[in-house]
């Protein structure tokens, strides 16, 4: 008898110290686009959760009411599929038992996985889902990183506004897919704004292959700017094919591709003059109550991972950050008192400044216009974080 209760204690103790290591770790679960379409920008997401992560963890960990606890992130594979994510994320939720969601990488898988958060009532923290249709469903669950996709080429065309003369002739090529067609529309209406003529506007089918009719259209047009709200591939094509066609411009400008290395080194000498807007660089000089700056927070990602950092990346270790600021500032891993710090958050990261709307969509931040000069990203609007003047109007083809 006195062998089976001695038996039961020690089972007991176990089940006590299994109970109280539990709690010595906040968990958060990732289903990332680490393999098919989306998979490039997939895994720079994984890249900044991880940096997050481990600095957090080398720091000792999110002080939680006064006590270091360390971080882990459970990682899944999405396959860049929406309906796979979510069923990703109802594991993440109901079998590993995740505290917190930090999300996957566009706008579109974000539709489908943020609609599991809300059913379960878990924080998600959507990294790079900035459409507009993913914040105008009375969610209170998710939060945005990046600001609306509607105003991301605001800055480039206030930017057009100062060179004289003024460019007033735009026009503009998008795929049907959410994210290119929410900019689409907000830089047709900002446009219009500042009085600059949109004379040319045509979708085309996502992934396509050849764009050199549209392009022919365009340049019966002969406007002086093209904008293309696509992905990298299209970037490429675009530039490509308006070669080919001898489809002069004064200048280009992509949503996606031209921050990317295989832009330049795909389209080698062609590719400069090309435009492309960002949502962070990694060139500006914020201040960060933990990486210490944005340099500092750069430096830290090129000894871990090299070159390459893009937005993509900085924007989820952002995610993380917010979190462990408001987990802080909450004193508590409770949700709705989390919730309520993230909400109320306003304040500055290396990442820039935050402060959400209530549908959770970051209001304060924009866009960065930069210039591929020399095969060299260069940001060249506004004047506080230009590091050079915009080349424009761009040379001609024939005289490249």
């Amino acid at each position: 008898m006195k062998r089976k209760w001695t038996i039961l204690l020690v089972l007991g103790l176990v089940l006590i110290s299994s109970a109280a290591m539990a709690q010595d770790v906040i968990k958060f679960g990732a289903a990332v686009s680490l393999t098919g379409a989306q998979s490039r920008f997939g895994n720079m997401v994984k890249n900044g959760y991880e940096l997050w992560k481990d600095y957090v963890n080398d720091k000792g960990g999110v002080d939680v009411a006064g006590k270091k606890v360390k971080v882990t992130v459970i990682y899944y594979d999405d396959q860049s599929d929406p309906q796979v994510s979510a069923k990703l994320t109802e594991k993440l939720i109901t079998e590993d038992k995740v505290q917190f969601l930090l999300g996957p990488y566009s706008s579109g898988i974000t539709l489908a996985t943020s609609a599991i958060a809300e059913k379960y009532d878990i924080i998600n923290m959507a990294c790079t889902a900035n459409a507009d249709s993913v914040y105008t469903r009375g969610y209170k669950n998710v939060f945005s990183i990046l600001p609306p996709a509607s105003a991301i080429l605001r800055s480039f065309l206030d930017m057009l506004t100062t060179f004289s003369p003024v460019p007033k002739k735009l026009a503009m090529i998008s795929p049907t897919d959410l994210f290119p067609l929410n900019v689409a529309d907000g830089a047709q209406n900002y446009a219009k704004e500042l009085k600059l003529d949109l004379v040319f506007f045509e979708k085309y089918p996502k992934g396509a292959k050849d764009l050199s009719s549209l392009l022919l259209k365009v340049k019966a047009l002969k406007p002086d700017v093209l904008m293309g709200t696509g992905y990298l591939d299209d970037a490429i094509l675009a530039v490509r094919q308006a070669k080919d066609q001898k489809v002069d411009f004064k200048a280009m400008v992509f949503t996606t591709g031209p921050e990317l290395e295989d832009f330049t080194k795909n389209l080698g000498k062609d590719a400069d003059y090309a435009y492309g807007v960002s949502w962070w660089m990694p060139e500006a000089n914020y201040k960060c109550p933990v990486f210490g700056s944005t340099q500092n927070y750069a430096s830290l990602y090129a000894k871990k991972f090299g070159s390459g950092l893009t937005y993509q990346a900085a924007a989820a270790s952002q995610a993380g950050l917010l979190l462990q600021l408001s987990i802080e500032k909450a004193k508590s891993l409770q949700m709705d008192k989390v919730r309520e710090a993230l909400r109320s958050y306003n304040g500055t990261t290396f990442w820039g400044s935050t402060k959400f709307d209530a549908n959770g969509r970051n209001v304060t931040g924009k866009s960065v216009p930069f210039q591929i000069q020399k095969g060299v990203i260069k940001t060249v609007f506004p004047k506080e974080v230009a590091q050079t003047a915009p080349m424009f109007p761009q040379p001609v083809w024939s005289a490249r």
